[in-house]
């Protein structure tokens, strides 16, 4: 695939927990993204001018009445064309939607919009994080696939880290509390990183956040190793800004007393603000 180092980057890169919604569905609460915020992703990420929507199929499978009212459902594929420089790439989605309203063309025109909105969706998903694809996993732990880390990420009100303990060791990037034990098994190490940084800031003495990097050691050495292309605007590494992060953090709690604090590893100073959040 021939995109920009940015842009790679960015694929990588879950979206925000403010732009996921939820609904409940067969007794389930289902995770998802609107429609119009994965365009402006797409639009943001790829550019307005470089990429399309095709609606290959479009087909209406039932009709009747609901509630008293017309109602319908529709299926549709689309195919998304991607242009990078001088190349292009394609995927393609299917999906469904509903609909029902005061007369029929009311209810053909909701369903047909959100069947393409879904097939529209499912593709980009393939795309990878920011548009939802961790969001599967997610919801695989809250069935209880991946163990209980993630059932307890849940029920205390947080995102569930991405984690999937069926991929090879060489493919999860880990991390760990201040007791060693393990946080989460992430597929992403741009996911792993903001998900520490996370964890450095909200950190509120210094011996919380001095175990907690210390744990954290053999993931950054393992970032260094296994991801050099992990760097900023500035080609400063990852590991470097969560290591400069954790000295500007650990100066600030000492400062205001709240601990007192063993020597900081030196670190060369840099933008703390790389790392995604």
């Amino acid at each position: 695939m021939p995109l920009t180092r940015k842009q790679k980057q960015e694929l990588e890169i879950a979206p925000p927990e403010d732009a996921i919604r939820t609904r409940q569905e067969g007794g389930k609460s289902l995770a998802y993204l609107e429609g119009w915020y994965l365009v402006r992703e797409a639009n943001r990420i790829f550019g307005a001018d470089c990429w399309d929507r095709i609606t290959l199929t479009a087909q209406c499978v039932w009709q009747g009445k609901h509630e008293g009212k017309p109602a319908c459902s529709y299926t549709a594929r689309v195919r998304l064309c991607i242009r990078a420089g001088t190349a292009s790439f394609v995927r393609e989605g299917s999906g469904v939607g509903h609909g029902q309203g005061l007369h029929p063309g009311e209810a053909h025109g909701q369903a047909l919009k959100a069947a393409e909105t879904d097939a529209t969706k499912r593709a980009l998903a393939t795309l990878g994080a920011p548009f939802g694809l961790t969001l599967y996993e997610t919801a695989r732990a809250g069935n209880g696939e991946v163990g209980s880390t993630a059932q307890a990420s849940q029920q205390s009100g947080n995102a569930a880290p991405l984690l999937n303990r069926t991929l090879p060791g060489r493919d999860r990037w880990i991390l760990r509390g201040v007791s060693g034990e393990v946080q989460g098994f992430y597929t992403s190490p741009i996911l792993a990183c903001s998900s520490l940084r996370r964890a450095i800031n909200e950190a509120t003495d210094t011996a919380t956040l001095e175990a907690l990097y210390g744990q954290n050691k053999r993931f950054l050495a393992r970032l260094v190793a296994e991801r050099p292309d992990l760097v900023n605007d500035t080609d400063r590494h990852y590991a470097q800004i969560l290591s400069a992060l954790f000295q500007t953090r650990l100066k600030a709690l000492s400062m205001n007393g709240k601990e007192t604090a063993a020597p900081a590893p030196t670190a060369p100073p840099i933008r703390i603000d790389a790392v995604p959040v």
